[in-house]
């Protein structure tokens, strides 16, 4: 069999594979309710959730990515659900330390005990791309290495194979589905799950974020050792930081973190087009009294001036009720955009977007909102643009982050600074 026939047999097997645990999941929890009863839905949820997690855990690292965004959004999904799907931000099965020190060892070109004086064989968190040892150095500096996962880059390829294979044929099932651009949102995302790989480029990324939030104090990012830095090996300062899970028994002001968090958020998507879209609790820790320190920045996005710029003024004219301005923005980008009428399409999203501001902002879950506003264009047959993707898993992290610890608080109230900001502005400012 030539390699190019044996690759399209390992995705279509490893589609199966995916289809078939799917059902198993579904026949779990069908199961699992019909034996409990609706009184005992929690009990349904929770074996949904593990069926869901076991999936993840047999499908590879993107699919584990999936369900670490998933794992935000306690605010959409049931608490029991939510509990199993928390479990793949770091508490991935870790690969033996032996490989850990082969691994280690062949990128630096020096034994173990001459880069660090002490090394724990257990790691501090295992994630689906790469753990994380706590070391000491011989000044006394105490470090986290970060080390890639062996075999990993394979994984990664075929899990892309499948998500842009499945893509592909659920368009051609449903044609519809290209009207949000289903393909190009997950060549997107799997795009960015590829250059987490490469450990070196979230040594960039960890520079870019530095300089970027160089004059907020309340925004951090580990100090890297350049020295001990490479492909599969990254060498850090140690964050003796808060969990979110501890935040209430600490001294951090809970409020003025997620308002920290928000303002960095909307700072990386509308002033500088260079996003964190990985910001699961896993990747947070906090500082007293009121500052983030983000982690794992190997999942980006990256918005051309004129996508983020376009991106702000249709965010700002939707959190200002301004439906008409939404519709336009969208029509006007599209790559294909055929609405069977123009003025039904205006038409309902001003009405959409006007009823949202008339319930008031701040009873507005934006994520979920952008969601339907989809359906909307989907309906009418006008494409969103994949660069969304990551703005999007950006924002609906930030707004689970405030649903979470501050539920008063909105983000489309406490994004429109940023937005009017960036409209000021102009070009990138990062």
């Amino acid at each position: 069999m030539s390699v190019p026939a044996l690759g399209a047999t390992r995705v279509v097997l490893r589609s199966a594979h995916l289809f078939l645990a799917g059902v198993k999941a579904t026949f779990v929890f069908l199961a699992t309710g019909l034996r409990n009863g609706p009184r005992h839905r929690e009990a349904w949820e929770l074996a949904c959730g593990r069926a869901a997690v076991s999936i993840c855990h047999e499908l590879g690292a993107t699919f584990i990515k999936v369900g670490q965004i998933a794992s935000t959004r306690a605010d959409l999904l049931p608490a029991p659900l939510i509990a199993e799907l928390a479990t793949l931000r770091d508490r991935v099965p870790p690969f033996p330390f032996q490989r850990v020190r082969e691994i280690v060892e062949t990128d630096l070109s020096r034994p173990l005990e001459s880069l660090f004086v002490t090394f724990e064989e257990e790691p501090e968190a295992a994630a689906s791309v790469a753990q994380v040892h706590r070391a000491t150095l011989a000044d006394g500096t105490v470090v986290a290495v970060k080390v890639r996962r062996p075999d990993i880059a394979a994984k990664v390829e075929l899990d892309r194979a499948i998500l842009l294979f499945l893509g592909r044929g659920l368009e051609r099932l449903v044609p519809s589905l290209r009207l949000i651009a289903l393909e190009g949102s997950l060549r997107s995302f799997c795009d960015a799950v590829e250059e987490q790989l490469d450990l070196r480029a979230e040594a960039e990324n960890n520079l870019r974020f530095a300089a970027n939030f160089a004059s907020d104090p309340e925004v951090r990012f580990p100090r890297l050792h350049p020295e001990l830095c490479s492909g599969a090996v990254l060498t850090m300062e140690y964050i003796d930081g808060v969990h979110e899970r501890d935040l209430e028994a600490s001294e951090v002001d809970v409020r003025g973190v997620v308002e920290s968090g928000m303002r960095c958020v909307c700072r990386m998507i509308f002033l500088h087009g260079f996003v964190h879209a990985d910001l699961h609790p896993g990747n947070m820790r906090f500082l007293a009294p009121a500052t983030v320190v983000l982690l794992d920045l190997g999942l980006v996005g990256r918005l051309e001036d004129e996508d983020r710029l376009r991106t702000a003024r249709m965010l700002f004219a939707f959190a200002t009720g301004d439906g008409r301005t939404v519709a336009r923005i969208f029509h006007d980008s599209s790559r294909h955009a055929a609405p069977p009428s123009y003025a039904a399409y205006e038409d309902e999203l001003a009405e959409f977007v006007g009823a949202l501001h008339r319930r008031g902002m701040s009873d507005v879950q934006l994520t979920l909102e952008i969601g339907r506003l989809f359906d909307v264009l989907r309906r009418h047959r006008v494409q969103a643009r994949s660069h969304m993707t990551m703005v999007n898993l950006a924002l609906m992290t930030a707004e689970g982050l405030g649903k979470r610890l501050a539920p008063e608080l909105s983000l489309a109230d406490e994004a429109l600074p940023y937005l009017a900001e960036a409209l000021r502005a102009g070009p990138a400012t990062g």
